[in-house]
């Protein structure tokens, strides 16, 4: 239970923190689960040595114009987080899919002291795979074992991470009271109760992501807690940075209001710093590398899109209902921002695919990536479900 342990150290760390950052009030700092992702950020700006002063600098920005909002759970909200982690707690102790064993052979470093991780990523002859990727999530799991090397506790912290990551999302879109024909749509795709019981990092960024954007929407200033998020974001994954942009493309689109691009600016600062790191060390950048798009290649990905979101094993009719609601006319912003949110990731996501290396598009005809991009959009589709099923619909 060492990681359950390092759950509570970083818990109230990161309260003291965001309380000393925000004045939120120590009660909320420490009821709500987000409050550990400020200690998460400070941690990763130590963990890059010199440049992480530039991520430290980033969130500074969005400081200066930052909202007080300080979201909390609603009792709904801690019922739904209740019963997920027994779901997500059920799994044995050991790395189950082939992915897991890639994350969570990277977070073995920690145990060798603290940022060995980011230190292993830029070390040209460890050979991580994949070469140059954000270090951030095999980091947190080594940081939340205590820096214990044992198989069991890693699997058992990453699971307790994606926990974060759902009270996270949960908490931002706690406003929200989805009906039941809504939520059976929801609970009604197997891969996601698949990947919730793994340690693969689609699923979190896609829950991360409607946090973001649902932290934008709620109010004319964005909080520091979604510059916050935008840094964990870019800190995951390559992917993560999409999400990022596209929501506040989207919130800007509808909007207008500058401020809500201050954490992309964070987000794009954090992105810069490791990519610098990366190439100053002589790491090489293989899968997330840009070339020169690949337009024969649309309609190939338009045929694969449409043969995995229609697979009624994998989703049953979550992505036909997602269509209908996407085209059913709104004047709701919410449901106008997340319409706009997942138009920009399918966009963002198809120039990474049509400009990548051939062997990326090789991984989506040999179907081992495309569901795994429909995970990262599932939470904002699940949400502009939720949303427009409230939302009072216009024929104009």
């Amino acid at each position: 239970m060492i990681a359950l342990l390092g759950l509570v150290v970083l818990q109230a760390s990161g309260a003291v923190i965001r309380q000393v950052l925000t004045r939120c009030g120590w009660r909320v700092a420490l009821r709500s689960p987000s409050s550990a992702w400020f200690a998460v950020v400070v941690a990763y700006a130590a963990s890059l040595g010199g440049p992480g002063v530039f991520v430290l600098l980033g969130l500074a920005l969005v400081a200066s114009q930052a909202s007080a909002l300080s979201p909390t759970l609603s009792p709904a909200g801690e019922r739904g987080l209740l019963g997920l982690t027994t779901i997500v707690l059920a799994r044995p102790w050991i790395p189950t899919q082939w992915d897991e064993f890639v994350w969570l052979g990277k977070a073995r470093f920690e145990s060798l002291g603290f940022g060995a991780g980011v230190q292993a990523a830029l070390d040209p002859s460890q050979h991580l795979i994949p070469a140059g990727y954000p270090p951030l999530w095999p980091s947190i799991v080594g940081w939340l074992s205590l820096g214990q090397d044992s198989i069991s506790t890693h699997v058992l912290a990453a699971s307790v991470l994606v926990l974060l990551c759902a009270a996270t999302a949960l908490e931002a879109i706690s406003a929200q009271r989805p009906n039941l024909l809504a939520m059976a749509v929801l609970v009604a795709a197997p891969l996601v109760w698949v990947h919730a019981r793994s340690t693969y990092v689609d699923l979190p960024v896609g829950l991360l992501g409607v946090a973001f954007v649902s932290l934008l929407l709620s109010s004319d200033r964005p909080p520091l807690l979604a510059g916050v998020i935008a840094v964990v974001l870019v800190g995951f994954k390559d992917d993560g940075l999409a999400q990022v942009l596209a929501g506040t493309g989207a919130a800007l689109l509808v909007q207008r209001r500058w401020r809500l691009a201050l954490p992309a600016i964070a987000a794009l600062i954090t992105t810069a710093t490791w990519r610098w790191l990366v190439h100053s060390q002589g790491v090489p950048l293989f899968d997330h590398a840009l070339g020169v798009p690949q337009w024969s290649w649309i309609p190939r990905l338009i045929q694969l899109l449409a043969l995995h979101a229609s697979e009624g094993f994998s989703w049953g009719v979550f992505w036909a209902v997602t269509l209908g609601v996407l085209l059913m006319p709104s004047k709701d912003p919410t449901v106008r921002v997340l319409k706009v949110m997942l138009g920009l990731l399918l966009f963002f996501t198809a120039v990474a695919l049509l400009s990548g290396p051939e062997r990326v598009r090789v991984f989506a005809e040999n179907g081992t990536l495309l569901n795994r991009v429909l995970l990262q959009f599932w939470p904002t589709a699940a949400f502009l479900v939720v949303s427009g099923a409230r939302a009072p619909q216009t024929s104009g």
